[in-house]
């Protein structure tokens, strides 16, 4: 039950920081300075800065970011072609797929199980095609083999044994692996620089005489409609009636799409097909209400670029010895990086719809009280967007020194002083607390809160938005709430304490009087009060406790697909700030590619992605995010949405 509570969260999840778990350097561009000659300096290759540098595949720009590796360095690829090779021919058995035949039926049929199947045809994540030739393993190679092999010597030696295919945007492994009538498998067997990333521009090197022992032509079509597919790993204690609700299918299309459930029902790691996302991000489920998809009104018309100003802070002539320890110790450091993490995820998914984006990334330098912002000014020429600094003084300064140019403020919860062009992405807390207010107010409730008597503002804070609220500072009892109730309509008990006395307290008296009262049971969001051992957790769950929310708590298949994505890139799962990195990237993307202008898709276009809604408002001259989940706590230990 992962929540946004403060900006600054404990050491406990900033320790699983994905790039503190390698080692690397940060390199500032220079002015001249091209990926080659970078490479060159440290010995890697230049494959190896766009792995981790995604948006350098773009071009570099003085004053940008680099992570350069230090561990598993490749060497530098050499041009000298061989005469004599090893070559894979694959002579394995070739399924072509027929009308309703089934992933299981083929497991069936050949004795191989489906993560075998998907080994040697990583295509078939998406599902089967009408047409589609698969490749069945051969039993006893081994999964990650799949194909046997065969020694040839060329038979002439001034005969090129290969020739190079340049990557181009929208191009995949798997399409250019059929495009020569090759496996993906033999593509990254030739190039193993790419088995994790294929960047844009390079040369592929292509076997020309290693092919199918059965050539494959290109298979029926799939008609417009007929769904594509995502493959799904079922987690420990996961449940159909779970997966119906985070996918919107009934339990029988799920059993019709995955016949295996009817012999031995949901066990945890089985491979379960679902209808894929169509988004390029991670959305699947049913949207909130007044939520739209902004992937569904693109409108590609040219390239657009995107800044990230990160606080990064390189110190210069640092050590690798000192970088390291850093690392390892420097939470702030750690939170700009697992941020970087998601963004890298959100510009993958951005060029994976096809879209023209291109990023800077640059060091902002930053502290509370400083940043590097006006000395950037120049790298930021042209662009159409900015996100970051973090802190809120630097966003503020940012936006005013940009002026037309978008400024997103990613991580600030502070209101801070209006401008027209900044965008608070991250909802402040009174917005946190009249969303609160305003679903209770939706329910006609008779409003009880309890409050902290120390807490003065909080209680004038209620008393300016809700009309008629009844606030006590004492400790609850039945002879004290018992008056203050509505016989007959519901009564919401909003507590607002720092004591977990008081919650446990009042919770206890809830419980003893919910049979002769409809009782609701709230708070303005999650505190570490909730998860003291004096606050019994099931009767939270049995009282279904609301509150309110910037993220979305719930259990989703969208957060499924993301946390797959995140790990197979980073090795470890993301946390919130991972998440968010993700989702505000992404979010300003998509607004640049709309038929509208930025500003005036965040007037009109209220949007979702993985964890974070964004409904932006404006008020007194900037730009707010007013998008708030109101969650409740369920009998079954979930988390859901209140309706």
């Amino acid at each position: 039950m992962k929540h946004f509570v403060i900006l600054f969260f404990s050491l406990v999840l900033l320790s699983g920081s994905a790039f503190a778990q390698g080692k690397y350097k940060k390199h500032q561009v220079a002015k001249g300075e091209t990926v080659t000659e970078i490479a060159k300096k440290y010995k890697v290759t230049p494959y190896d800065i766009f792995r981790l540098n995604p948006d350098s595949q773009n071009g570099i720009s003085e004053g940008a970011v680099l992570l350069i590796p230090t561990a598993g360095k490749v060497k530098l690829e050499t041009t000298a072609v061989p005469v004599t090779e090893k070559a894979t021919r694959i002579s394995n058995p070739i399924h072509e797929v027929k009308a309703k035949e089934t992933m299981y039926g083929l497991t069936k049929q050949y004795n191989v199980t489906e993560q075998e199947l998907i080994a040697a045809n990583p295509e078939l994540a998406d599902g089967l095609k009408i047409g589609q030739k698969v490749i069945i393993p051969v039993k006893g190679s081994g999964v990650e083999a799949q194909a046997e092999r065969a020694e040839k010597v060329f038979e002439k030696k001034d005969a090129p044994s290969y020739m190079y295919h340049t990557v181009e945007a929208g191009e995949t492994k798997y399409s250019i692996a059929k495009q020569y009538g090759m496996t993906q498998q033999l593509l990254e067997e030739l190039n193993p620089e790419v088995k994790d990333v294929l960047p844009l521009g390079y040369k592929l090197k292509l076997d020309k005489t290693s092919v199918l022992a059965k050539e494959i032509g290109p298979g029926a079509q799939l008609k417009q409609d007929e769904p594509q597919f995502t493959m799904y790993t079922v987690p420990a204690k996961e449940t159909m009636y779970n997966l119906t609700k985070t996918t919107g299918l009934t339990k029988e299309k799920i059993e019709e799409l995955n016949p295996e459930l009817k012999e031995g029902g949901l066990r945890e790691g089985m491979v379960l097909k679902f209808p894929a996302p169509k988004t390029g991000g991670f959305i699947t489920g049913k949207k909130a209400p007044g939520v739209v998809s902004l992937v569904d009104s693109l409108d590609v018309q040219g390239e657009k670029q995107l800044a990230l100003l990160l606080p990064f802070n390189l110190i210069k002539d640092q050590s690798s010895e000192e970088e390291t320890e850093r690392v390892r110790t420097d939470r702030f450091l750690n939170m700009t990086l697992d941020f970087y993490a998601g963004a890298l995820i959100a510009i993958d998914s951005a060029k994976t719809l096809g879209l023209p984006i291109k990023v800077k990334i640059l060091d902002s330098q930053e502290s509370k009280t400083s940043s590097a912002v006006d000395r950037l000014k120049s790298s930021l020429a042209g662009v159409n967007a900015v996100i970051g600094p973090f802190f809120q003084s630097n966003v503020e300064r940012a936006a005013q020194t940009l002026t037309n140019v978008p400024v997103i403020s990613p991580l600030s919860k502070e209101v801070g002083k209006p401008v027209e062009n900044l965008y608070q992405s991250v909802p402040s807390p009174d917005v946190v607390r009249v969303a609160m207010l305003n679903f209770i107010k939706s329910k006609n409730a008779n409003l009880i809160a309890v409050v902290d008597e120390k807490k003065l503002s909080s209680k004038q804070f209620i008393k300016n938005n809700y009309a008629g609220a009844k606030i006590t500072d004492q400790m609850v009892t039945e002879e004290l709430l018992k008056p203050l109730l509505d016989p007959v309509g519901i009564n919401y008990i909003l507590l607002d304490t720092e004591s977990a006395g008081k919650v446990s307290n009042t919770v206890r008296v809830l419980m003893k009087i919910k049979e002769d009262y409809k009782i609701q049971l709230a708070v303005f969001e999650r505190t570490d009060v909730l998860d003291n051992e004096e606050v019994p957790l099931h009767l939270l769950t049995q009282l279904k406790m609301q509150y309110a929310s910037i993220t979305n708590d719930t259990d989703t298949q969208e957060k499924h697909l993301f946390v797959k994505k995140f790990k197979e890139k980073n090795g470890v799962s993301p946390n919130q700030f991972a998440t968010r990195g993700f989702d505000v990237t992404f979010d300003v993307i998509l607004r640049l590619f709309q038929p509208e202008s930025f500003g005036e898709t965040v007037v009109t276009k209220s949007s979702e992605q993985v964890e974070n809604k964004f409904a932006y408002r404006s008020l007194n001259g900037g730009n707010y995010n007013n998008g708030v989940y109101i969650l409740y706590y369920d009998e079954d230990l979930s988390i859901k949405h209140a309706e």
